[in-house]
């Protein structure tokens, strides 16, 4: 490959992103806090997800993730109007007799693969059991939702929009949840992105609800009333240097799709993270581990 030049392409930020430069138009009609973040990561992971449209295998770990989104959802669309939880033993006994095995079949769906278990699925269900049962008798009694599992687009000044689905509406807040292995204290870096376009849309803080589960089954359940930092309100300042920084990004996929084309391999920027390839479905066919 020749050196690059840079001087025959125009990094106008204007012109970047003005709808007739737009190059990835065939694949993209919009982006996502998701997909901005990966990007961010690693343009190798997100031209293999979103201009190849390959998926990665379904893990343990967001099968766990989709089967408490599940409960909680089932719970506060009810909610809504009833402003009445559903009775504890109630909510478990529909998640471990359908609410866990339909997240397992819509996750085995989307990637056309069966899931790969860490454990193995009992013990995966037990443990998203008990951190569905510790949020709903510790937090969900303090939250009314106005509504769940909503839609949003906002105006990045990008030429296409920005879309992304919000976990819960309230009066003061939107409420996003963070399932895993670990507790979280503080927003990570991807979150931040989720907040500005939550934030924008919305016009409200943003709460991140970390709800934790190790193997042995041990829960811990922080909220912005355990850890303020979880309360994520952006300045005016703030959002405009968020807007700045994803309008940066979106320029440097176009620059990507003029240096490489669709198919020639994106950077590889994942391999200078801490763990993001420990972690990518795609490693076994990146460049970056060939010798691997």
């Amino acid at each position: 490959m020749p050196l690059l030049d840079a001087s025959q392409y125009d990094f106008d930020i204007e012109t970047v992103l003005a709808v007739t430069s737009w190059n990835l138009s065939p694949w993209l009609d919009h982006l996502s806090p998701s997909s901005i973040s990966m990007f961010r990561r690693c343009p190798r992971q997100f031209q293999e997800r979103y201009l190849h449209g390959r998926k990665e295998r379904p893990a343990e770990a967001p099968t766990i993730v989709t089967a408490v989104h599940k409960g909680l959802e089932r719970n506060f669309e009810q909610k809504i109007a009833s402003h009445e939880d559903l009775p504890t033993h109630e909510l478990l006994d529909w998640y471990t007799d359908e609410g866990f095995s339909a997240a397992v079949v819509d996750e085995q769906e989307k990637a056309g693969v069966e899931v790969s278990w860490d454990t193995d699925p009992e013990s995966a269900m037990v443990r998203g059991r008990k951190m569905l049962g510790e949020y709903h008798n510790q937090v969900s009694p303090r939250i009314q939702p106005l509504s769940v599992e909503g839609s949003i687009a906002v105006d990045f000044g990008l030429p296409v929009p920005v879309i992304g689905r919000y976990d819960l509406l309230k009066e003061s807040s939107v409420v996003d949840w963070k399932t895993g292995k670990s507790t979280k204290r503080k927003p990570q870096e991807s979150w931040r992105i989720q907040a500005a376009v939550y934030g924008e849309a919305k016009e409200r803080p943003v709460e991140f609800h970390s709800i934790s589960a190790t193997e042995k089954g041990t829960v811990t359940i922080v909220t912005p009333l355990e850890a303020d930092a979880l309360l994520v309100r952006p300045t005016a300042l703030e959002r405009a240097q968020i807007r700045r920084s994803i309008q940066t990004i979106a320029a440097e996929m176009v620059l990507d799709m003029r240096l490489y084309g669709p198919d020639e391999p994106w950077p590889t920027h994942g391999r200078f993270h801490i763990f993001a390839c420990d972690y990518c479905g795609f490693r076994p066919n990146c460049p970056a581990w060939s010798n691997e």
